[in-house]
């Protein structure tokens, strides 16, 4: 974003946050503290939600549970006062809570939407082999080295800062 670092700002307007894992995946649910580290708050379990307590400005992210690649997520909320139409906000990776997102059918409460990412066939072939095989049977596979090498690595880059749990 920009050159800065995601992290939590300061801010005294609370709202719920629902969390629907809309995916076929296990995601993991991750809040960028006050320091810009993630901390993992939630593993939400396909076809579950998860009810929280957060504040405006607080960026969230849902990521493969298994890959760490981000997800797609899908947010409803009114564009402006005049907009009697809710708008829908798509494939954002990082959700950060805001007034716009605000109804006033429900006036703290936000819904978030988490999808499957759009990934190449190559991404997809890839994270099933890392999740069906572990690394020592990735290696004995009769395929070029050049291959196994692109599958013993991570889809996405692990997160180095990833905070302990919250607390």
């Amino acid at each position: 974003m920009n050159g800065h670092t995601l992290r939590s700002s300061s801010d005294t307007n609370p709202v719920t946050i629902t969390f629907s894992n809309e995916s076929s995946w296990n995601v993991l649910l991750l809040w960028y503290d006050y320091e810009g580290r993630c901390v993992l708050y939630a593993s939400i379990r396909s076809g579950r939600t998860c009810s929280l307590f957060s504040f405006l400005t607080h960026p969230w992210v849902a990521v493969d549970a298994i890959s760490f690649c981000p997800m797609s997520l899908t947010v409803s909320g009114r564009t402006d006062d005049a907009d009697a139409n809710p708008r829908e906000w798509t494939n954002l990776c990082v959700f950060i809570p805001s007034e716009r997102y605000l109804s006033s059918q429900q006036p703290s409460t936000i819904s978030v939407s988490i999808k499957l990412p759009v990934l190449s066939l190559a991404d997809l072939c890839k994270r099933r082999v890392q999740t069906m095989l572990p690394p020592d049977c990735i290696r004995q596979l009769d395929l070029p080295q050049l291959l196994i090498n692109t599958l013993l690595r991570p889809l996405t880059v692990p997160w180095d800062r990833l905070a302990t749990n919250r607390t």
